[in-house]
Protein backbone atom coordinates (compact mmCIF):
# COMPACT_ATOMS: atom_id res chain seq x y z
CA UNK A 1 0.00 0.00 0.00
CA UNK A 2 2.88 2.35 0.82
CA UNK A 3 4.29 2.01 -2.72
CA UNK A 4 0.87 2.67 -4.23
CA UNK A 5 0.43 5.81 -2.13
CA UNK A 6 3.86 7.13 -3.16
CA UNK A 7 3.28 6.35 -6.86
CA UNK A 8 -0.17 7.95 -7.02
CA UNK A 9 1.01 10.96 -5.02
CA UNK A 10 3.90 11.56 -7.43
CA UNK A 11 1.50 11.18 -10.35
CA UNK A 12 -0.88 13.73 -8.83
CA UNK A 13 2.02 16.17 -8.34
CA UNK A 14 3.06 15.66 -11.98
CA UNK A 15 -0.50 16.41 -13.13
CA UNK A 16 -0.55 19.52 -10.93
CA UNK A 17 2.78 20.66 -12.39
CA UNK A 18 1.37 20.11 -15.88
CA UNK A 19 -1.52 22.44 -15.04
CA UNK A 20 0.77 25.07 -13.54
CA UNK A 21 3.05 24.79 -16.56
CA UNK A 22 0.21 25.97 -18.79
CA UNK A 23 -0.68 28.93 -16.57
CA UNK A 24 2.68 30.40 -15.50
CA UNK A 25 3.93 33.22 -17.69
CA UNK A 26 7.61 32.39 -17.59
CA UNK A 27 7.07 28.91 -19.06
CA UNK A 28 5.59 30.58 -22.16
CA UNK A 29 8.86 32.40 -22.84
CA UNK A 30 10.98 31.29 -25.84
CA UNK A 31 14.20 29.39 -25.31
CA UNK A 32 16.94 31.88 -26.13
CA UNK A 33 16.55 33.24 -29.65
CA UNK A 34 14.36 30.32 -30.78
CA UNK A 35 10.97 32.01 -31.12
CA UNK A 36 9.15 28.77 -31.95
CA UNK A 37 10.64 26.83 -29.03
CA UNK A 38 9.16 27.56 -25.61
CA UNK A 39 10.03 26.17 -22.18
CA UNK A 40 6.39 25.08 -21.78
CA UNK A 41 6.45 22.53 -24.58
CA UNK A 42 9.92 21.26 -23.71
CA UNK A 43 8.84 20.62 -20.13
CA UNK A 44 5.77 18.68 -21.26
CA UNK A 45 7.62 16.55 -23.81
CA UNK A 46 10.79 15.89 -21.82
CA UNK A 47 9.44 15.68 -18.26
CA UNK A 48 5.65 15.50 -17.85
CA UNK A 49 4.81 12.84 -20.43
CA UNK A 50 7.73 10.42 -19.81
CA UNK A 51 7.44 10.63 -16.02
CA UNK A 52 3.66 10.29 -16.09
CA UNK A 53 3.69 7.24 -18.37
CA UNK A 54 6.44 5.61 -16.32
CA UNK A 55 4.47 6.08 -13.10
CA UNK A 56 1.29 4.68 -14.65
CA UNK A 57 3.05 1.48 -15.69
CA UNK A 58 4.62 1.28 -12.25
CA UNK A 59 1.15 1.52 -10.71
CA UNK A 60 -0.07 -1.23 -13.07
CA UNK A 61 2.85 -3.40 -11.95
CA UNK A 62 2.06 -2.79 -8.26
CA UNK A 63 -1.59 -3.71 -8.79
CA UNK A 64 -0.91 -6.79 -10.89
CA UNK A 65 2.38 -8.16 -9.52
CA UNK A 66 2.60 -10.58 -12.44
CA UNK A 67 -0.97 -11.90 -12.24
CA UNK A 68 -2.23 -13.27 -15.54
CA UNK A 69 -5.47 -11.29 -15.38
CA UNK A 70 -3.55 -8.01 -15.81
CA UNK A 71 -2.00 -8.95 -19.16
CA UNK A 72 -4.64 -7.49 -21.47
CA UNK A 73 -5.40 -4.33 -19.48
CA UNK A 74 -1.68 -3.54 -19.32
CA UNK A 75 -1.22 -4.21 -23.05
CA UNK A 76 -4.19 -1.97 -23.87
CA UNK A 77 -2.80 0.73 -21.58
CA UNK A 78 0.47 0.50 -23.52
CA UNK A 79 -1.38 1.26 -26.77
CA UNK A 80 -3.05 4.31 -25.23
CA UNK A 81 0.27 5.43 -23.73
CA UNK A 82 1.67 5.46 -27.27
CA UNK A 83 -1.33 7.54 -28.36
CA UNK A 84 -0.60 9.97 -25.53
CA UNK A 85 2.95 10.39 -26.84
CA UNK A 86 1.64 10.93 -30.36
CA UNK A 87 -0.90 13.52 -29.25
CA UNK A 88 1.63 15.48 -27.20
CA UNK A 89 4.26 15.21 -29.94
CA UNK A 90 1.80 16.68 -32.42
CA UNK A 91 0.18 19.23 -30.13
CA UNK A 92 3.06 20.87 -28.29
CA UNK A 93 5.32 22.01 -31.18
CA UNK A 94 2.38 22.89 -33.43
CA UNK A 95 0.74 24.83 -30.60
CA UNK A 96 3.91 26.90 -30.23
CA UNK A 97 3.87 27.66 -33.96
CA UNK A 98 0.14 28.40 -33.86
CA UNK A 99 0.57 30.84 -30.98
CA UNK A 100 3.51 32.47 -32.75
CA UNK A 101 1.41 32.88 -35.91
CA UNK A 102 -1.02 35.11 -34.02
CA UNK A 103 1.66 37.76 -33.51
CA UNK A 104 3.86 37.19 -36.56
CA UNK A 105 3.23 36.95 -40.27
CA UNK A 106 3.22 33.38 -41.54
CA UNK A 107 2.08 32.04 -44.86
CA UNK A 108 -1.76 32.34 -44.74
CA UNK A 109 -2.14 28.82 -46.15
CA UNK A 110 -0.58 27.40 -42.98
CA UNK A 111 -3.44 28.42 -40.68
CA UNK A 112 -5.91 25.59 -41.58
CA UNK A 113 -3.18 22.96 -41.29
CA UNK A 114 -1.97 24.32 -37.96
CA UNK A 115 -5.54 24.38 -36.67
CA UNK A 116 -6.05 20.74 -37.71
CA UNK A 117 -2.91 19.43 -35.98
CA UNK A 118 -3.30 21.64 -32.91
CA UNK A 119 -7.04 21.64 -32.23
CA UNK A 120 -8.47 18.56 -33.94
CA UNK A 121 -5.97 15.72 -34.41
CA UNK A 122 -4.00 16.14 -31.20
CA UNK A 123 -7.08 16.77 -29.06
CA UNK A 124 -8.98 13.72 -30.32
CA UNK A 125 -5.95 11.47 -29.79
CA UNK A 126 -5.38 12.96 -26.34
CA UNK A 127 -8.98 12.33 -25.29
CA UNK A 128 -8.66 8.71 -26.40
CA UNK A 129 -5.37 8.33 -24.54
CA UNK A 130 -6.69 9.95 -21.36
CA UNK A 131 -9.78 7.76 -21.30
CA UNK A 132 -7.95 4.59 -22.30
CA UNK A 133 -5.15 4.90 -19.73
CA UNK A 134 -7.49 5.88 -16.88
CA UNK A 135 -9.95 3.06 -17.56
CA UNK A 136 -7.21 0.48 -18.12
CA UNK A 137 -5.73 1.24 -14.70
CA UNK A 138 -9.18 1.03 -13.15
CA UNK A 139 -9.78 -2.29 -14.94
CA UNK A 140 -6.59 -3.71 -13.43
CA UNK A 141 -7.64 -2.46 -9.97
CA UNK A 142 -11.14 -3.94 -10.24
CA UNK A 143 -9.60 -7.31 -11.15
CA UNK A 144 -7.30 -7.04 -8.14
CA UNK A 145 -9.19 -5.31 -5.31
CA UNK A 146 -7.78 -4.98 -1.82
CA UNK A 147 -8.69 -7.96 0.38
CA UNK A 148 -10.06 -5.61 3.06
CA UNK A 149 -11.29 -2.04 3.03
CA UNK A 150 -8.74 0.72 3.61
CA UNK A 151 -8.63 2.43 6.99
CA UNK A 152 -10.14 5.89 7.26
CA UNK A 153 -6.64 7.36 7.45
CA UNK A 154 -5.51 5.67 4.24
CA UNK A 155 -8.78 6.63 2.55
CA UNK A 156 -8.17 10.26 3.54
CA UNK A 157 -4.65 10.08 2.08
CA UNK A 158 -5.97 8.87 -1.27
CA UNK A 159 -8.69 11.53 -1.06
CA UNK A 160 -6.01 14.21 -0.71
CA UNK A 161 -4.14 12.74 -3.68
CA UNK A 162 -7.38 12.86 -5.68
CA UNK A 163 -7.82 16.55 -4.84
CA UNK A 164 -4.28 17.29 -6.08
CA UNK A 165 -4.97 15.41 -9.30
CA UNK A 166 -8.33 17.08 -9.83
CA UNK A 167 -6.76 20.51 -9.35
CA UNK A 168 -4.11 19.66 -11.93
CA UNK A 169 -6.67 18.48 -14.48
CA UNK A 170 -8.75 21.62 -13.96
CA UNK A 171 -5.73 23.92 -14.37
CA UNK A 172 -4.71 22.04 -17.52
CA UNK A 173 -8.09 22.50 -19.18
CA UNK A 174 -9.78 25.64 -17.86
CA UNK A 175 -7.83 28.29 -19.81
CA UNK A 176 -8.84 26.83 -23.16
CA UNK A 177 -11.94 25.08 -21.93
CA UNK A 178 -14.40 23.87 -24.57
CA UNK A 179 -17.64 22.00 -23.99
CA UNK A 180 -15.92 18.84 -25.25
CA UNK A 181 -13.61 18.74 -22.21
CA UNK A 182 -16.27 18.22 -19.51
CA UNK A 183 -18.20 15.97 -21.91
CA UNK A 184 -15.21 13.64 -22.28
CA UNK A 185 -14.63 13.64 -18.52
CA UNK A 186 -18.30 12.80 -17.95
CA UNK A 187 -18.03 9.85 -20.37
CA UNK A 188 -14.93 8.62 -18.54
CA UNK A 189 -16.82 8.83 -15.24
CA UNK A 190 -19.75 6.84 -16.65
CA UNK A 191 -17.42 4.20 -18.09
CA UNK A 192 -15.52 4.04 -14.79
CA UNK A 193 -18.74 3.45 -12.86
CA UNK A 194 -19.67 0.67 -15.30
CA UNK A 195 -16.27 -0.99 -14.84
CA UNK A 196 -16.43 -0.63 -11.05
CA UNK A 197 -19.90 -2.23 -10.96
CA UNK A 198 -20.68 -0.98 -7.48
CA UNK A 199 -17.57 -2.40 -5.79
CA UNK A 200 -16.67 -0.29 -2.73
CA UNK A 201 -14.16 2.51 -3.31
CA UNK A 202 -12.35 1.68 -0.08
CA UNK A 203 -11.18 -1.55 -1.68
CA UNK A 204 -10.26 0.21 -4.93
CA UNK A 205 -7.80 3.06 -4.23
CA UNK A 206 -7.14 3.57 -7.95
CA UNK A 207 -10.86 4.15 -8.45
CA UNK A 208 -10.54 7.03 -6.00
CA UNK A 209 -7.60 8.63 -7.78
CA UNK A 210 -9.25 8.16 -11.19
CA UNK A 211 -12.90 8.99 -10.53
CA UNK A 212 -12.62 11.67 -7.85
CA UNK A 213 -10.18 13.90 -9.81
CA UNK A 214 -12.41 13.54 -12.87
CA UNK A 215 -15.47 14.48 -10.83
CA UNK A 216 -13.75 17.47 -9.21
CA UNK A 217 -12.40 18.78 -12.51
CA UNK A 218 -15.78 18.20 -14.20
CA UNK A 219 -17.57 20.25 -11.54
CA UNK A 220 -14.91 22.97 -11.76
CA UNK A 221 -15.11 23.17 -15.56
CA UNK A 222 -18.91 23.27 -15.51
CA UNK A 223 -18.89 26.04 -12.89
CA UNK A 224 -16.24 27.95 -14.84
CA UNK A 225 -18.20 27.55 -18.09
CA UNK A 226 -21.42 28.69 -16.41
CA UNK A 227 -19.66 31.75 -15.02
CA UNK A 228 -18.33 32.63 -18.47
CA UNK A 229 -21.77 32.16 -20.02
CA UNK A 230 -23.41 34.40 -17.45
CA UNK A 231 -20.80 37.08 -18.00
CA UNK A 232 -21.23 36.86 -21.79
CA UNK A 233 -17.65 35.73 -22.45
CA UNK A 234 -18.49 32.26 -23.86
Amino acid sequence: MHRLIIATLVQAVVVLLAGLNLNLRFTAQPVGSLDLVRWRELFVLLVIVPVSVGIMFHVAWILGLGRRNTHWPTAIMGVFACLLGISMGAHEPVNAVFQYSRTSALHPGLAPSLFFWDEIFSHIIFYLAFAGISLSLLWIQVRNPLPVAMSLRTTAVFGGIAILGGTGIFLTLFSGCHWVDPAVIALVLLAAEWIRKGKPMRQLPIAMVVEWPCLLSFLGLVAFGAQRCLSGRW
